[in-house]
């Protein structure tokens, strides 16, 4: 975590053992002759990784009797922490240590909407706006899931490096005990099941059912659809500049 002190009225901001800024220090020295600028560059996130859900009910119909059942199925997304790793975008002149990065984007691939909103998830990063500090930024998120890139220096070359994350705050839903469809004594369950983590975040319905007979629990013959229609995958594309520079040890 970053700290931010004074000493003898110095003012000095450290990032670990690396000082940020200080005002006893002299200001960054741009090369702007040197500076790289990449056009169409794509900065791009896969989709989530997913699990789904299923709820299934049963009730007898007040006016023509008989036992009926309804369901509903979600697309749930699981716990992760994805990082892409470094991926290399240009170099840097030799005597170089310091970059700024500025950068116009615009979302080009647009993920799935999450359940509830009706729309995708938000873009954090303004579209089309120019950005004068694009080193590092979060650029989508909505509840549990954040989305954040970052420009590092290793050596003499910058990379990039996407990270994509979903809380885990453990059961989202009231599931069946052991996740179990039937009552042991051969009928039919309701309440909730899951396949795949009972972790997961419910975020899209995929189908619903409210009329008709009783086979609509998981893995009935009239059972709620489980195929999976959405794709969480995002591409920002647009025109990168890196400008180096220099700072004086």
């Amino acid at each position: 975590m970053g700290q931010v002190f004074g000493s003898n009225g110095n003012i000095t901001h450290t990032e670990g053992s690396r000082v940020v800024w200080s005002n006893t220090r002299r200001p960054a020295l741009l090369l702007p002759n040197d500076a790289v600028t990449l056009t169409s560059f794509d900065i791009a996130f896969p989709d989530l990784a997913k699990s789904n859900a299923y709820g299934f009910t049963h009730f007898t119909d007040p006016l023509f009797g008989g036992t009926q059942s309804a369901c509903v199925s979600w697309v749930s997304v699981d716990p992760q922490e994805w990082d892409s790793g470094l991926s290399f975008v240009c170099n840097l002149p030799a005597a170089s240590n310091y970059f700024e990065v500025e950068m116009t984007m615009s979302r080009i691939v647009t993920p799935s909407t999450w359940l509830g909103t009706g729309a995708p998830i938000p873009g954090l990063l303004g579209s089309g706006q120019h950005m004068p500090d694009g080193n590092s930024a979060i650029i989508e998120g909505i509840g549990p899931v954040i989305r954040m890139f970052s420009f590092e220096r290793s050596g003499n070359a910058v990379y990039l490096r996407r990270k994509q994350s979903v809380t885990d705050a453990g059961p989202r839903v009231p599931w069946n005990s052991g996740n179990n469809n039937d009552t042991g004594t051969g009928g039919m369950r309701a309440g909730f099941t899951y396949g795949g983590n009972p972790n997961a975040w419910p975020a899209y319905t995929i189908e619903q059912k409210t009329t008709g007979d009783f086979q609509k629990r998981r893995g009935g013959s009239n059972a709620c659809s489980l195929a999976d229609p959405t794709n969480y995958a995002s591409t920002w594309r647009g025109t990168v500049t890196i400008t180096p520079g220099y700072i004086a040890p």
